[in-house]
């Protein structure tokens, strides 16, 4: 039969190899300032030239989508060009 004493030193090993996983776990995960900012930036630039694209396709689209619209635009950006001067 196993004494109390024994038992007592199995759980105090299992907890110290408990606190030792936990520890290792928490140094795993926690990312270091530079790499944090560095993921940032670049999830940035990902977000960046993706919606730059979707406007592109957006105004490439737009002549053949909506003719009339477009017309419109551009003489009205030329207007406010010619009275700009």
């Amino acid at each position: 039969m196993v004494t109390k004493a024994e038992l007592e030193a199995e759980v105090a090993d299992l907890r110290r190899q408990l606190a030792e996983q936990t520890e290792a776990r928490e140094k795993a995960s926690a990312p270091s300032p530079h790499d944090t900012m560095a993921d940032k930036i670049a999830e940035n630039i990902d977000g960046w030239s993706s919606q730059l694209e979707e406007a592109l396709t957006e105004l490439e689209d737009l002549p053949h989508k909506r003719p009339i619209l477009f017309a419109l635009g551009i003489f009205t950006l030329g207007y406010l060009l010619g009275r700009s001067r």
